[in-house]
Formats: structure tokens, C-alpha cells, sequence
């Protein structure tokens, strides 16, 4: 039970956030158009995560900071940047100052390739960028007035979530005591009809009424791959997606995320294909999104990396298949080009 209001007291708090990063290139390719970083955060602000992506233009290396939610504003925020050499002393350092109205992405770091070609920063191969970020946020703390400190105490929960998720990924693995099928394409899957429900409001509407899939207990699914669709019930269950998954094929999973209204996956699959932005996702995106599409709206970054990255786009496997298989969606994407660049 809630204590009373008249037992809370707000109060605002400034929290200072320093953060620090190290992103290590493995085989660094002097050639190569561009490269991202995993995301990072601070364990004070978890819900801001940020990203390096760095962009080769043939003669500059271009740094820029960006964020899982580009449009969220800035205040005050010092950056200092530059590269480890090899006795990981820092290599031009690169300090700024963003004004408070600045956004994301913000170019924080830029290198003539001759000058980084002639130092002597590489290691085996490998280009090692550390990151200094200091920033401050405004906390609102709902306190507890001191009598009602003890008396409550029994009420705070036990922080059990490790051990929560745990039991979720051992249910997904075993499916002990599943009580629903889904047919995906010839594919059974078991589920737990009480799991859907609770974590996609499709599936709850599904269950409510007396549906024949609900009275049935089993869906037959047509328009889904099956290893989507595996990745989007392992969402369901852990929270989670496979890496590899996630990197190759972000447009089917948002796209299969939107229809189980499975809003924060869809999220995620936004984030991947806006600041980590691969070869291969490239060519799904742009092969795979029809105007219907709801990833469509993504589209323009998919041409806008192709643009920059063809000769990568076009030497992947997926481009010679689509040559082979579907001369006139190569087409198309090569107009849209064109078009991109009147």
C-alpha cells in the first residue's frame, strides 16, 4: 500500500554524470567508410544511451556523439576526445563545449587521414578512441517523511529482477507447461498464452474474446519468417534479441515488432538502423521496404549510407543474389540513388 501524500515530500536534485569510454577498432581498415560503436551509458542515467560513429570521407575521419533519442536536447555538456597511441598516451585531443541547445549527432572529433596514416596510433592493426563525457540532470525525489520512514520499510520490494529473468530465459528454453501452438509457416512454436498476453496487447485481445485461436489454442501465422519470428518470442519472454539477428535484419523484426504492438523492440530496431547502420541491414532495408512497409519511414538512411558506402553495400553476398534474383529491385534502388543526389 501507498503511503499517504501528506507523508511525501519533492525534492530536485542535480546529479553530476561523468562518463568515460574506451572504443577499440579491431583491424582497422584506413580505407574503410565507417564504423559504430556499441552503445554506453551511466548507471545514473540509464535511459540516455549514447554512440560513436565514425565517418571516413577520403580524406577527413570525421567522430560524431549521437544518442538513442536524437532529439532530445543537450545542456552543458563537455566532451574531451582523441586516440590512445601506443603507449596509450592520448593523440590530439579534442575538447568541446555543446551549448544547451545543442542536438544530436554532434561532430566532436575530426583527423586528416595523412596525419592519423603517419602517427603512430595504430596497434596490430587496431585504432583505440577514449571518450570523456561530463554532463548534469535533474533528478525529482519523492521522499518519505521520517515517521513514515520505519513504519514502511516492510513495504520496499526485494530486487529480484536477475533472478526474474533467469527463470524467464529457462521458460523460453523449455517451455514447461506451454498451453498455446503458433504455426509459423509449416514451424511449430509453444507458447504460454498468460506470457502473450501480458507483453503484447495483440496477443491480449487475442485472448479476451472467445476467438478460435483462443478457443482453439493454437495460430496459424503466414506472413512472418520463422527465425523473426523466433527472435520476437524470445523478445516476449526475456526482454531480449539476438545480436546477430538484430545487426542483419532489423527491418523485419521492427516490422513484425509493429505488428504485435511490441512498441519498445520497435524502438531498439529504429535505434539499429539509424546510428548502426551496416552493409548488410543497408540492403535489407533497401531490398525489403515497400511504401506499406513500417519501417519505410527509415528508408532515407539506408539510401543515405549507400550513397556514402556502395562499393561495401555492393560487394556483399546479398547484392550479387539480388543481381541474380531480382534484377529490378537493383534497379530501383541504384534510381533512388540517382534521385537522392539531384
Amino acid at each position: 500500500m501507498p503511503p499517504p501524500r501528506s507523508m511525501l515530500r519533492c525534492q530536485t536534485q542535480t546529479v553530476a554524470i561523468q562518463l568515460k569510454y574506451e572504443w577499440p577498432i579491431p583491424q582497422f581498415e584506413k580505407g574503410k567508410g565507417g564504423y559504430s560503436s556499441s552503445q554506453f551509458f551511466h548507471e545514473k542515467d540509464p535511459s540516455t544511451k549514447w554512440f560513436l560513429r565514425l565517418i571516413n570521407d577520403g580524406s577527413n575521419l570525421k567522430v560524431n556523439l549521437e544518442m538513442s533519442y536524437p532529439n532530445k536536447q543537450l545542456d552543458n555538456v563537455r566532451v574531451n576526445i582523441g586516440i590512445l597511441d601506443k603507449k596509450r598516451e592520448k593523440f590530439l585531443p579534442q575538447q568541446h563545449t555543446l551549448s544547451r541547445h545543442a542536438y544530436a549527432p554532434l561532430g566532436v572529433f575530426d583527423i586528416a587521414n595523412q596525419m592519423l596514416v603517419e602517427s603512430e596510433c595504430f596497434v596490430n592493426g587496431k585504432l583505440t578512441f577514449y571518450f570523456e563525457m561530463e554532463y548534469s540532470i535533474l533528478k525529482n525525489l519523492a521522499l518519505l517523511s521520517k515517521s513514515s520512514t520505519v513504519a514502511n520499510l516492510h513495504n520496499k520490494p526485494f530486487n529480484n529482477s536477475d533472478q526474474r529473468i533467469a527463470h524467464l530465459e529457462e521458460l523460453y528454453e523449455t517451455m514447461k507447461f506451454s498451453d498455446f501452438t503458433i504455426n509459423v509457416r509449416g514451424l511449430q512454436f509453444k507458447a504460454h498464452k498468460s506470457i502473450l498476453a501480458t507483453r503484447s496487447q495483440y496477443f491480449g485481445a487475442m485472448f479476451e474474446h472467445p476467438t478460435k485461436e483462443n478457443l482453439t489454442n493454437q495460430v496459424e501465422i503466414e506472413d512472418v519468417e520463422p527465425d523473426v519470428f523466433q527472435e520476437i518470442l524470445r523478445y516476449i519472454y526475456t526482454g531480449k534479441v539476438s545480436e546477430s539477428k538484430m545487426e542483419n535484419m532489423p527491418a523485419g523484426i521492427l516490422a513484425v515488432a509493429d505488428k504485435y504492438l511490441l512498441e519498445q523492440l520497435k524502438s531498439e530496431c529504429e535505434t539499429q538502423i539509424i546510428h548502426r547502420m551496416s552493409a548488410e541491414n543497408c540492403l535489407e532495408l533497401l531490398l525489403n521496404t515497400h511504401e506499406h512497409h513500417p519501417a519505410f519511414y527509415l528508408r532515407k538512411y539506408a539510401v543515405e549510407f549507400f550513397r556514402q558506402f556502395s562499393g561495401e553495400v555492393m560487394a556483399t553476398d546479398e547484392w550479387e543474389k539480388a543481381e541474380q534474383g531480382h534484377p529490378e529491385l537493383c534497379l530501383t534502388i541504384l534510381k533512388e540513388l540517382v534521385k537522392s543526389l539531384v
